[in-house]
């Protein structure tokens, strides 16, 4: 049966979930998905809206809450080793020098005298030093989870019927629904809304460089 894994996004900066250069990737953050043996190629991840963005962005109660930030189907899984090693992702590896897009980079981790080295990142200490806890919880999720059929809303989040909020998770971790409810929501945004980019990330509007390229 399909699932439809639900969280909340409290930092929306391009990176978890990154869905820049034709894919929408998981590859740091929320680790007990992306580690999950249950976790299959076809279940869906929906990223909400949080109380953490309203307030450190001062919005008022209910701005982001309860509404759609992402949706990503799952299209493959791959290890962290496969994923620094595709070409398909090398434009994925930050350069925090860079635009906006590449500075938020998400294939961070490379292996290195059978351990693994951290890039200068948006998960690196602000002198480019690795960040042990960072590190520590990106390489505990094990895999990276990629998607070529992905809804990415950002600032642009959408507002859904309220019959879909029980299935949504509020607070820290994740929340699996194997439900004809679930179900009904995927196909109620393949129906309403436009695949791929459709708004930027919603803590850009506190960034005045370039956003792509």
């Amino acid at each position: 049966m399909l699932s439809v894994y639900t969280y909340v996004i409290d930092h929306d900066l391009g990176l978890a979930p990154n869905p820049f250069w034709g894919y929408c990737t998981l590859a740091v953050c929320k680790p007990k998905i992306r580690k999950s043996k249950l976790l299959k190629i076809g279940d869906w991840i929906v990223g909400t809206g949080s109380v953490a963005l309203e307030k450190r962005l001062k919005r008022p109660s209910g701005h982001y809450i309860n509404k759609i930030i992402c949706a990503m189907e799952v299209s493959e899984i791959l290890t962290l080793e496969e994923y620094w090693n595709d070409p398909r992702f090398f434009v994925k590896r930050p350069n925090v020098n860079g635009s906006l897009a590449r500075k938020y980079g998400d294939n961070i981790y490379y292996p290195i005298n059978n351990n693994w080295g951290q890039l200068d990142s948006a998960h690196s200490n602000s002198d480019g030093s690795m960040n042990i806890n960072h590190h520590k919880k990106d390489l505990s999720g094990k895999n990276v989870i990629i998607s070529d059929n992905f809804y990415y809303f950002g600032d642009n989040l959408i507002e859904v019927p309220t019959k879909f909020f029980e299935l949504f998770k509020y607070g820290v971790g994740e929340k699996k629904n194997q439900t004809p409810l679930a179900i009904e929501l995927i196909d109620w945004i393949k129906k309403t809304q436009t695949k791929g980019i459709t708004g930027d990330p919603i803590d850009w509007m506190n960034h005045i460089q370039t956003k792509l390229f």
